[in-house]
C-alpha cells in the first residue's frame, strides 16, 4: 500500500498549516515504524487523529500506519472512514480488503476484493488476492482461474505463477506447473523459492538430474536452508548416491537442530548403505523428537529386522502399531519377522489383519503366501502369491517366494523360471541366486548350483542361508573340510533350531588335539539336529577320548543308553547350570571341522555301538533262526518333509525270494502306522513293546544283532546299522543329503553299508530289482541253519575271557563279508552273550572296562592286519619291528583289564601272567638307569 501526498487546499489558507503539521507528524511516525518503534510511532500520531478525520487521505495514511502498526482492528476503522468519506477510494479498499483477509474473515475479504474488482476489472493483483482468499478456503479450482486471469492480464506476475504453480503441482499436473516455475526462473534467475520449487516439480516428474542442478542452484543462490538439503539429499539418494545424501541430511540437521524428517531419511539412507547401526541411531533420534513418529518406528524395526534382532524389530513394529493402529507396512512386516521366527501362525494371523483393511495389498498377499507354504498349505499359498504378482507383477519378493513353492511342488522349470524373474526384477538379488542354487543342486548339478551359492555370497556375505547352503553342496560334492568350515553357518540361517546348550567356555576349534595334547582338558559336546545326526557323529567323541579329553555330554536323555556304549569314556550332563564349568565346548556336528575330516580322514571304524546281550538274548528269542532274516524299514520322521520314505510295496520282489523274512524295525507297530498290514506280501511284527521304552534303539540295536540284513530308506535306522558294523542296504532318492555324496556304492562312514541309488526322480522300481539280485545272492550264500544241537562242552573260565572272547567277536562281525563265516561267529556270539546275561555280569564299572577292553582288541586287530601287510611285501625293517613290539606291549594291556575284571568277579581263574624275560629287561634297565649299583660304572663316569 502506497503512501499519497496530502493535497493542499489553496483555497483553505487555515487549513495549511494543519496539512504541514499532518504531512510532518506522518512521515515521523513511517520513521518511527521503519525504526521498529511501533508504539512511539502510534503516540505520536495520535495527537493528530482530529485533523486526519478530514480528509479521505488522512484517514487512508493513519489506516496504513495503524496496519505498519500490526493494530489491524484500530486500521480497519480508519479505512472504513476514508471509504465514508469517499466510497470510490480504491486504495482504501484495496487495503480494507487486505486487512479483512488478515484478521481472519476470508468471506468479507472477498467481497470486498470482488467489489474493488468490479471498479477495477483489469487489476492483476486484485485478481490475484481474490485467488489468496479462495485457496485459503480450500476454493482450489476457483483459486487457479483468479491466478490465471491474473496472468491474462499480466503474464509476468511472479506470485500469481508461483501460486498457479503450486497449485497444478498439487493437481498432479507437473509439465504446467513446470511451466510456471520456469517462467519466473527467466524473471528472477537468482530467486532460491522458486528455484526450490521447481526441483521439487522436476523431482516428482522423475528428472532427477535435473532436480538436483535446481536445488543445488536454489543452495547456491538463497541462504542457508534446511528444506532445500534436505529434498537435495533425497533427489541423491533416488540417484544412488547415497554417501552424498547422507552429507545433505548432516547439513539440513546443522541449519535445523531437531528436524526430525532430516534424521528419518539420513536412517533410511544409511540403512539402503548397510550402515545398519548408524541407521538404527537416526531412527532413534528421530523418535527423540518425536515418539509418536510412526514410520521411524517401523523403519527402526526394519533395520532390528536386518542385524537379525528378531525380537526387538518385532517390538519396535507393535509400537508402530500402538501409534497408528492398521499401519500396513508395519502389519506386513511383523508377518516378516514372525515368519523368519518359525510362527508361521502367527504371522497369517497379521497378514489377515492387514488385508481386512486393505484386501488388495500385495506385499501382505506375498508373506502370507510364503507363511501357507510354511504350512504345507501349497496351493493355498500358489493362490495368494499370483493375486499378490497381478496386483504388482513388478515385487521380486513375491516371485522368489513363488519359486520357493514351485520347488516344493516339484516343478523345477516353473521355479527357476520364478527365480529369473525376481533377478531380472532385481539383478544380483542374493536370496533369489541362493534359491536358484538350491533347485541345482537338488538336480544333481553341482557346480552350476555352487556358480549361485558364490554370487549370493558375494553380494550378501553374511547370508547364512546362501552360505549354509553351499555347505550342503561342497559336502555332497566331497569336499568335506570347505563344506564342513560353510555348515558353522548353520546356526544363523532362517528358522534355525536353538542351540540345545549354553556355556561360556570357548568354542573347541581343534586345538590340543594332536600328540594328546587334550589329556585332563574337559569338554562339553552338546546334541543337535535329528537322532541319525547323533548317531553318525558321536563316533567323535571316541576320537576326543582317545586324544586324552574328560568327554562330558550334553544329549536328549533317550538315547543315553545307546550312547553308554560307545568304546569311549564319557560322562553325561544334565544342564549348562550344573556349576561344573568346562575347557571347551562344541556343538556335536562341529566336530567333523574341527578334527578337519576329509574322505580319507573320516574315523569309520566300525562297529562303534553295541547291543546290550540281554537284549539280544531276549530278541533273538523273539526273531528266531529261521530264514534269511531282513530287517525293513521305509519312513522316517513324519514330520520331516525330506522326501525320503518309500512306497512299501517296493520291497514285493524281496519279499517274494524263498526263505526270506522280511521283519519291521519301525516303532509302534502294533498300531500297524506303518500299513503293512495292508501289503500283499508278509512283514513280520515285533510287537508294540518293541523300542516302546524311555530309551530309543536299544530294542533296534538287540533285534538287527539277531539279522542277517538291514534294508531301509535313509533314516535313523540306517545310521544305527552301520554304527552296529551290521549289513544294510540304504535305498536313497537321485540326489540324495549330502552325506551319502554323489556317484558311489559305498559310503566312506560305514563300511559294511551299500547305497542304491535312483537313476530317474521319484523312480525306485530299478533301486529295487538291484536290492532284489542282492539279497539273491546273499540268501543263496546263507548258512543252512538246522534244529540239530550244536556240540557243547562246560569247562572252567575266567570270566574276563568270556568278556575277552565277546569283544573280539564283535570286532570280527563288524568286519568279516563271508556269510558262512559271519553266521558261525553271530552263533557265538550269542552264545557268549547268554552266558554273560544269565550270569548276571553287568555293571558301570565292568562297561567301563568292556569298552576299554573292546578298544585295546580293536587296536590288536589293526596291528595284526599291518604286520600281514608287512609280510606280503617282505617289509620286515624299522616299522615292522615297531608293531611287532606293539604286539606285546598292547596285549600286557589286554591283560591288565582282563584280570580286573576276574578279580572285580572274584573269577576261580584269575590267568596270572608271568614273563621272565621280561623281569630281566627290568632289572638291566634298572641298573643302567641307577649308575650307583655298579662301581664300575661309576668309576669310569669318573673318568
Amino acid at each position: 500500500m502506497s503512501i499519497p501526498k496530502l493535497e493542499q487546499n489553496e483555497e483553505a489558507q487555515g487549513k495549511a498549516r494543519a496539512n504541514a503539521l499532518l504531512q510532518r507528524a506522518v512521515s515521523e511516525a513511517f520513521t518511527l515504524l521503519e525504526a521498529g518503534a511501533a508504539e512511539e510511532a502510534i503516540a505520536h500520531v495520535r495527537h493528530y487523529a482530529d485533523l486526519a478525520t478530514l480528509s479521505d487521505v488522512g484517514c487512508y495514511v493513519f489506516g496504513l500506519i495503524y496496519f505498519n502498526a500490526d493494530d489491524l482492528r484500530s486500521s480497519l476503522r480508519w479505512f472504513d472512514r476514508a471509504l465514508s468519506l469517499n466510497s470510490t477510494y480504491v486504495e482504501a479498499q484495496s487495503a480494507r480488503a487486505i486487512v479483512l483477509q488478515r484478521l481472519g474473515q476470508p468471506l468479507d475479504a472477498l467481497d470486498a476484493f470482488e467489489s474493488l474488482l468490479r471498479s477495477r476489472p483489469n487489476d492483476a493483483d486484485v485478481m490475484f488476492s481474490i485467488g489468496v482468499i479462495l485457496q485459503s478456503l480450500g476454493r482450489m479450482k476457483d483459486a487457479l482461474s483468479a491466478y490465471e486471469k491474473a496472468l491474462v492480464v499480466r503474464p509476468e506476475h511472479c506470485e500469481a505463477l508461483t501460486n498457479r504453480g503450486a497449485l497444478l503441482e498439487r493437481f498432479g499436473r507437473f509439465e504446467e506447473a513446470l511451466s510456471c516455475f520456469s517462467d519466473i526462473a527467466r524473471l528472477r534467475p537468482d530467486d532460491s523459492k522458486n528455484m526450490f520449487n521447481k526441483g521439487s516439480t522436476l523431482q516428482k516428474l522423475g528428472r532427477r538430474d535435473e532436480a538436483l542442478a535446481a536445488y543445488e542452484q536454489a543452495a547456491a543462490c538463497g541462504p542457508p536452508d534446511a528444506e532445500i538439503e534436505l529434498n537435495r539429499g533425497n533427489v541423491l539418494q533416488n540417484l544412488g548416491r547415497l554417501e552424498e545424501a547422507v552429507l545433505c541430511y548432516d547439513r539440513a540437521l546443522q541449519y535445523r537442530s531437531g528436524y526430525q524428517q532430516a534424521q528419518y531419511n539420513k536412517g533410511i539412507a544409511l540403512q539402503a548403505l548397510g550402515r545398519r547401526e548408524e541407521a538404527l541411531r537416526a531412527y532413534d533420534a528421530a523418535l527423540a523428537i518425536d515418539p509418536c513418529y510412526c514410520e521411524a518406528s517401523c523403519n527402526r524395526g526394519n533395520v532390528l529386522h536386518e542385524l537379525g534382532r528378531l525380537e526387538e524389530a518385532l517390538a519396535a513394529y507393535n509400537a508402530a502399531l500402538r501409534i497408528r493402529p492398521g499401519f500396513l507396512p508395519a502389519l506386513a512386516n511383523r508377518a516378516s519377522v514372525l515368519l523368519q521366527r518359525g510362527c508361521a501362525e502367527q504371522a497369517l494371523l497379521s497378514c489377515d489383519e492387514a488385508l481386512r483393511r486393505n484386501p488388495d495389498h500385495p506385499q501382505t498377499l506375498g508373506i502370507r503366501g510364503a507363511a501357507l507354504q510354511k504350512l504345507g498349505r501349497l496351493n493355498e499359498s500358489l493362490t495368494d502369491l499370483d493375486r499378490a504378482l497381478r496386483l504388482n507383477p513388478g515385487a521380486p519378493e513375491a516371485w522368489l517366494n513363488r519359486g520357493n513353492v514351485m520347488q516344493e511342488l516339484d516343478r523345477r522349470f516353473e521355479a527357476i523360471a520364478a527365480y529369473d524373474e525376481a533377478l531380472r526384477l532385481r539383478p544380483n538379488y542374493p536370496e533369489a541366486l541362493s534359491s536358484v542354487g538350491v533347485v541345482l543342486k537338488e538336480a544333481g548339478e553341482i557346480d552350476r548350483a555352487l556358480t549361485y551359492f558364490d554370487a549370493a555370497l558375494r553380494h550378501k556375505p553374511d547370508y547364512a542361508d546362501a552360505r549354509n547352503n553351499r555347505a550342503g553342496a561342497l559336502l555332497l560334492k566331497g569336499d568335506l573340510k570347505a563344506g564342513f568350515e560353510d555348515y558353522e553357518s548353520r546356526w544363523d540361517r532362517s528358522n534355525a533350531p536353538p542351540r540345545t546348550f549354553v556355556s561360556p567356555s570357548p568354542y573347541w576349534q581343534g586345538q590340543h588335539r594332536a600328540g594328546h595334547l587334550l589329556d585332563g582338558r574337559s569338554i562339553v559336546v552338546w546334541d543337535e539336529q535329528g537322532l541319525g545326526d547323533l548317531i553318525q557323529f558321536s563316533r567323535y567323541l571316541i576320537c576326543l577320548a582317545e586324544a586324552g579329553a574328560d568327554v562330558a555330554v550334553h544329549c536328549r536323555k533317550n538315547m543315553r543308553r545307546l550312547l553308554s556304549t560307545l568304546p569311549a569314556r564319557i560322562r553325561f550332563i544334565d544342564a549348562a547350570d550344573n556349576g561344573e564349568s568346562f575347557a571347551f565346548q562344541s556343538a556335536l556336528l562341529s566336530l567333523p571341522r574341527s578334527f578337519q575330516t576329509d574322505l580319507e580322514t573320516v574315523p569309520a571304524r566300525t562297529p562303534y555301538f553295541y547291543p546290550e546281550p540281554d537284549l539280544v538274548t531276549k530278541w533273538g528269542d523273539r526273531i528266531g533262526d529261521e530264514g534269511f532274516r531282513i530287517g525293513v524299514c521305509w519312513r522316517g520322521n513324519a514330520y520331516i518333509n525330506l522326501k525320503r520314505s518309500l512306497p512299501p510295496r517296493c520291497f514285493a520282489p524281496i519279499a517274494a525270494i524263498p526263505g526270506v523274512r522280511l521283519i519291521s524295525l519301525m516303532i509302534n507297530q502294533g498300531a500297524d502306522s506303518s500299513g503293512a498290514a495292508q501289503l500283499p506280501f508278509s512283514v513280520e511284527s515285533l510287537g508294540e513293546d518293541f523300542d516302546a521304552g524311555p530309551d530309543s534303539f536299544v530294542d533296534c540295536a538287540a533285534a538287527m544283532a539277531n539279522l542277517d540284513l538291514v534294508i531301509t530308506s535313509d533314516t535313523a535306522i540306517a545310521h544305527l546299522a552301520g554304527a552296529l558294523g551290521r549289513p544294510v542296504f540304504v535305498a536313497m532318492k537321485m540326489v540324495p543329503d549330502w552325506r551319502w555324496l554323489l556317484n558311489r556304492a559305498d559310503s566312506p562312514w560305514y563300511p559294511t553299508m551299500r547305497l542304491f541309488r535312483q537313476s530317474e526322480k521319484d523312480v525306485w522300481e530299478d533301486v529295487f530289482e538291484a536290492i532284489t539280485a542282492c539279497v539273491e545272492s546273499l540268501a543263496g550264500q546263507a548258512p543252512v541253519r538246522d534244529n540239530a544241537v550244536a556240540a557243547q562242552i562246560s569247562l572252567p573260565g575266567a570270566i574276563g575271557e568270556l568278556i575277552d572272547k565277546i569283544t573280539i567277536l564283535e570286532i570280527k562281525e563288524s568286519h568279516v563279508t563271508d556269510a558262512a563265516k559271519l553266521g558261525n561267529i553271530r552263533r557265538e556270539l550269542g552264545l557268549l552273550r547268554k552266558v554273560e546275561a544269565e550270569a548276571g555280569f553287568s555293571s558301570e564299572k565292568l562297561a567301563e572296562l568292556k569298552t576299554d577292553l573292546r578298544t585295546v582288541n580293536a587296536r590288536l586287530w589293526d596291528i595284526e592286519n599291518a604286520l600281514r601287510e608287512h609280510e606280503c611285501r617282505a617289509d620286515f625293517g624299522a616299522a615292522f619291528i615297531a608293531h611287532a613290539r606293539q604286539v606285546y606291549k598292547t596285549n600286557d594291556q589286554r591283560a591288565s583289564l582282563k584280570k580286573k575284571i576276574n578279580l572285580m568277579f572274584n573269577s576261580a581263574i584269575v590267568e596270572e601272567k608271568f614273563y621272565p624275560a621280561q623281569q630281566r629287561s627290568s632289572a638291566v634297565e634298572t641298573r643302567i638307569r641307577n649308575p650307583a649299583f655298579n662301581p664300575a660304572l661309576n668309576d669310569l663316569i669318573a673318568k
